[in-house]
């Protein structure tokens, strides 16, 4: 990730973190200058949030948030939690916000702040040749087609819009997802960049993507709405 792309981000999460104080924000920020402390919640999702052979967190936005963390002179807490927990455990307070290539969307948007966009990404199809045989178009929307997605996702709703008659095989991580199509229990695999390009090229005898992204999603960081005064 270039250098400018990562203090761009910077500037825009801490402007979407300055901008709710004069409307009686939630004492995010105030509390991690106190405590000296930033505390994100992530879900494994690579490339965003991945762990290496040691154990420790890598990805872009363990990058962002490091980042984010020595600019503000606090110390950086990651906090991983299955991915359908992050909003709720964001919402309790268990973090100050959620870094995980977290899709902002209309939804979420409804119960969470987010940043402006720290990237986007489009959302795509790999399907197993042998399941696609020769009329794939007949292949993919002939009832009872396994896709597999993660659940309550964007790629789950992409799925789900792009392919009605589909079976949707929900997953709890991405590690799963992937696990899924690799091991035969799903045909297809709907999930974000560049993972089902990463898929086709390591198993290119194997997968192929199919037609274009389904949709393009922006991620942010999220973060606690305002409180209400009384």
């Amino acid at each position: 990730m270039r250098a400018n792309k990562m203090v761009a981000a910077i500037i825009l999460v801490l402007s979407a973190w300055l901008a709710l104080l004069p409307a009686h924000a939630d004492d995010s920020l105030k509390r991690v200058i106190d405590k000296k402390t930033l505390t994100v919640g992530v879900a494994l999702n690579p490339p965003w949030i991945l762990k290496n052979a040691d154990g420790k967190f890598a990805g872009y936005d363990v990058d962002l948030t490091s980042a984010l963390a020595s600019d503000l002179g606090v110390d950086l807490k990651l906090v991983e939690v299955p991915w359908n927990d992050l909003k709720a455990r964001l919402l309790k307070g268990d973090f100050d916000l959620i870094a995980a290539g977290y899709a902002s969307t209309p939804e979420r948007a409804r119960e969470v702040v987010f940043s402006n966009p720290t990237g986007t990404a489009d959302i795509r199809m790999v399907a197993s040749i042998a399941s696609l045989g020769k009329r794939p178009g007949k292949a993919l929307t002939a009832p009872g087609y396994k896709i597999a997605v993660l659940s309550n996702s964007t790629d789950e709703a992409a799925a789900k819009e792009a392919f009605p008659k589909a079976n949707i095989l929900s997953f709890d991580n991405t590690a799963a997802v992937f696990a899924a199509i690799i091991g035969g229990d799903a045909q297809a695999m709907v999930a974000t960049s560049p993972t089902p390009q990463m898929a086709a090229r390591l198993y290119d005898a194997k997968f192929r993507l199919v037609g274009g992204p389904l949709l393009r999603t922006p991620e942010a960081f999220a973060m606690r709405p305002p409180t209400t005064s009384a």
